[in-house]
């Protein structure tokens, strides 16, 4: 019988090491508090998201390129 490991056991054995834990936490809250600066930004109209096959772009929005 083989038996093989997740993905998830690599993701708990990352966050029993003593300093990576740490690191990985504050790296996850950076990311979403990017994504919610991304997305304020988009509802205000400063940023467009652009949607297409290749993935998503951003753009200056309007309202930004008139103020330059």
């Amino acid at each position: 019988m083989v038996v093989g490991r997740t993905l998830w056991d690599f993701v708990v054995e990352a966050f029993e090491t003593p300093g990576l834990g740490i690191i990985l936490l504050a790296l996850l809250i950076l990311f979403e508090i990017t994504l919610i600066l991304i997305l304020l930004l988009a509802h205000n109209g400063l940023l467009d998201l652009k949607f297409s096959y290749g993935g998503l772009g951003l753009e200056l929005g309007q309202f930004a390129a008139q103020l330059i």
